[in-house]
């Protein structure tokens, strides 16, 4: 029995049919058919994480859908067993042995925090010719069954790496040495990893023992600091959002579940105040940020807002940490910053710090709803925009424990007019915290992807969209943001620039790409390596 071992099975597709042709074809007829080009990725996902952390998550995928991984040398690969599903197809004395697929993960090192993880798909088919070639009851040979010798014996010339197989050390352990085998990519099981790495919840550093920095007030340049102090009529409300006015009235409160560390969705949600102040009504700002602050932001609140100002702001310990979650953003005192003009321009509104830094779990969404009815309470006619995680707003059962209660029900209990909005955004970037293989906690930017369910179009304007009903997970509607991008604590001395405007006419490129010096413009003109496995020699480590 010969094989023909090859990824070629294309070129059967005019032989393997249950239907007998009225003759005999000749060989100059058996042309195969153009096989489609397989779909490519336009650009190259950059994951903001080191290539072991990656490669590490991509094990885990590979293992929890079944596959069996082979250990290799080269840590920057993943190879997985074959898998064999039995095609039983027969056609002109050929029987199909199986179409076998296994996977090639490959992983690229870009810098110490970039990494690009490929993953292919390979495949085999085996045939068997058990007839071999046989005589007529007349003694003649029989032409159909030479013409698929000839087609056998053209796979296994074609298939044998010659070249490759002359010395064991060039030969990468993915090569067949008994046929030629083709890899494509498999883009579906590669958003399921960019979603894992991506989509992952947001850490938030919680205990009151962090270390902190050193008061860098001192050192800062006049560039540091916000500049709205400076305007002697204060900002209108420069952009309005779609479908809020229809929800505006005296009493709302809205909860907002945001992703942590963004440009966009705290300045999305001092729209929403200045929109609220400008229709007459009064305005609270709830903020994941501990109580303890809170006679900082009011100290600042009442203040012109100039350097020094903002100095006293940011002497807290919430902002000082190290472990900066994304909570004590750049935005987030802006947001704050946005709020202390308003009040000087005659609004009514206010700003809570509704968090703790202490209590954990339930216990503290129990302390953060209290924060928030005190003040209801209070002031009940004021509308409430609450910011935090959306773990916290959310009214849907929490995946990680029966007995969690969110924020969301304690509020709901007392509150008789109250909206959940879940962010919806593109894919970007953001600040936030992850924890290392090794345990230990890092804090940086890092890519954020959306899932199907809240991605929006990169160029969508600001708007609400409410939902008919409420969503199983627990929200009403979604406060769309557009493109995340990163943003920096406040203490940091630099990198507060906003991002440069796209060039007009220049067709733009996933968010979250950059480009191998580490800067955030779009990589719209390096195409992605072709649609092949690498190359049977793997580069030196």
């Amino acid at each position: 029995m010969r094989r023909a071992l090859a990824g070629l099975v294309l070129l059967l597709a005019g032989c393997a049919t249950t239907a007998r042709p009225t003759q005999a074809p000749a060989v100059a007829e058996a042309t195969p058919p153009v096989a489609p080009e397989p779909e490519q990725p336009r650009y190259e996902h950059i994951f903001m994480i080191p290539v072991d952390k990656a490669l590490a998550e991509a094990t885990k995928l590979m293992t929890e859908q079944g596959w069996v991984l082979k250990p290799l040398e080269d840590p920057r690969y993943l190879l997985t067993e074959w898998r064999t599903a039995q095609l039983s197809a027969q056609s002109w004395g050929w029987q199909s042995d199986g179409d076998s697929t296994r996977y090639l993960v490959a992983g690229e090192l870009i810098s110490e925090r970039e990494s690009v993880i490929r993953i292919f798909r390979m495949k085999r088919v085996a045939f068997s010719n058990d007839v071999e070639i046989k005589p007529e009851a007349s003694g003649q040979l029989n032409s159909r069954f030479m013409l698929m010798e000839r087609f056998e014996q053209s796979f296994v010339r074609r298939g044998a790496p010659v070249e490759l197989a002359q010395r064991e050390r060039d030969v990468a352990p993915w090569v067949e040495l008994n046929g030629a085998v083709q890899g494509t990519r498999d883009l579906e099981l590669e958003q399921t990893l960019t979603l894992r790495l991506e989509s992952r919840p947001s850490l938030e550093t919680l205990t009151g023992s962090l270390s902190l920095a050193r008061d860098d007030s001192f050192a800062r340049d006049p560039s540091f600091y916000l500049k709205r102090w400076k305007d002697e009529v204060q900002e209108p409300c420069a952009r309005e959002v779609t479908g809020f006015q229809s929800m505006l009235r005296p009493g709302l409160t809205v909860l907002i579940g945001e992703q942590l560390g963004t440009r966009e969705i705290p300045a999305t949600v001092g729209d929403l105040a200045c929109e609220a102040t400008q229709a007459g009504l009064g305005v609270t700002v709830a903020l994941a940020i501990p109580e303890k602050e809170q006679e900082r932001i009011n100290t600042y609140l009442a203040s012109p807002g100039r350097p020094a100002d903002q100095d006293a702001l940011l002497r807290g310990n919430f902002w000082r940490k190290l472990q900066q979650d994304g909570r004590g953003s750049r935005a987030v005192m802006d947001l704050i910053d946005r709020v202390r003009a308003l009040r000087a321009a005659g609004r009514s509104v206010f700003v809570v710090a509704m968090d703790t830094d202490m209590n954990h779990g339930k216990a503290r969404d129990a302390y953060m709803a209290r924060k928030v009815l005190n003040p209801r309470s209070a002031r009940p006619q004021d509308v409430f925009l609450v910011l935090a995680g959306n773990a916290h707003t959310r009214l849907g059962d929490a995946d990680w424990s029966d007995d969690f209660v969110p924020m969301s029900k304690h509020l709901l209990q007392s509150t008789r007019d109250l909206k959940v909005l879940e962010v919806g955004y593109a894919q970007g970037r953001r600040w936030g915290c992850d924890l290392e293989l090794n345990g230990e906690m890092d804090c940086n930017i890092m890519g954020i992807t959306p899932g199907p369910q809240v991605a929006i179009r990169p160029e969508a304007p600001a708007a609400i969209r409410m939902l008919p009903e409420l969503d199983d997970e627990g929200f009403h509607g979604f406060l769309d943001v557009g493109v995340l991008t990163a943003s920096l604590p406040a203490i940091a001395l630099r990198g507060h620039e906003p991002p440069e405007p796209s060039v007009p006419g220049e067709a733009p490129g996933p968010a979250n790409l950059v480009t191998p010096t580490g800067t955030s413009a779009p990589v719209n003109t390096v195409p992605p390596p072709q649609d092949t496995v690498p190359p049977a020699r793997p580069p030196t480590p």
